[in-house]
């Protein structure tokens, strides 16, 4: 081998990776992914939030028109069959036979379908919503929904547009969950709103959530929306089913902001 040749040969072995290199550059990779990558999922849940927030918020405009254009009276809050037609969706009760509930026909058979919402089942859905249900949201018990107290809430249910007062603190939809095949009936989550203390409900088949940074959307009836940052950890794991209602209660900000709300008496 001449001189030239050998000389090739080693400019060509110095210019490779040792091992050595090769671990370190990608343990430096590895480090800038493990740091990227939370900004990056915060920012997809930002957008998914913003996107269901304008759902809500178009929800809440449809519940408006609704009422403007039936002589000021509510759609009712329930999800129950439309018998006589005038609950916002109609899946109907969570009994075996039951085919509607669920489905995009529970959404069809609901007074906002047409032509207030337009036909369109994604406002039902938000995108951070990790379940399989078609509808991702719930109206306030206190907007038209049941009266019969069976479930010992003690709300008062307004019937018509014109007996709400304080709109601007009055809640109407919520982010909501269910481990059942939808989220049923009207949105309470408190057993005694009057109550001292009161006392978070939880329920397989209709629940808060905190899938939005640990906190969750809603809207208002001044059509206004607002997001919501739990204070409490114990509500974020309430809201997974993780903790017992009554050792989520005591002392809790965020029950008593809730009851707050559903009082109408500011948050």
């Amino acid at each position: 081998m001449s001189k030239q040749q050998k000389n090739t040969v080693r400019q060509t072995g110095r210019s490779g990776f040792t091992l050595i290199e090769l671990l370190v550059t990608i343990s430096i990779m590895a480090t800038l992914m493990s740091m990227l990558l939370p900004s990056l999922n915060r920012a997809r849940e930002m957008g998914q939030r913003t996107v269901c927030s304008s759902n809500i918020r178009q929800l809440t405009l449809a519940w408006y028109m609704y009422a403007t254009d039936n002589d000021d009276h509510l759609c009712s809050a329930d999800t129950e069959w439309n018998d006589p037609g005038y609950n916002w969706v109609a899946d109907g009760p969570l009994i075996p036979g039951n085919n509607v509930g669920g489905t995009e026909d529970a959404l069809k058979n609901g007074v906002l379908w047409w032509p207030y919402v337009g036909r369109s089942s994604d406002l039902y859905n938000c995108k951070s919503d990790g379940s399989d249900l078609l509808r991702s949201y719930s109206i306030s018990r206190t907007m038209n929904g049941k009266t019969c107290n069976c479930e010992h809430d003690n709300i008062k249910a307004y019937k018509t547009l014109g007996q709400i007062t304080r709109n601007a603190r009055k809640m109407v939809l919520i982010d909501a969950s269910s481990r059942m095949g939808w989220i049923e009936g009207s949105f309470c989550p408190v057993v005694q709103i009057d109550a001292v203390p009161p006392q978070w409900f939880l329920s397989d088949s209709r629940n808060i959530t905190a899938r939005h940074g640990d906190g969750c959307n809603l809207s208002f009836a001044d059509l206004h929306g607002e997001y919501w940052k739990w204070k409490d950890q114990r509500t974020a794991k309430l809201a997974n089913w993780g903790i017992d209602p009554e050792d989520a209660s005591a002392g809790n900000r965020d029950l008593q902001r809730m009851v707050r709300l559903l009082r109408g008496i500011g948050q």
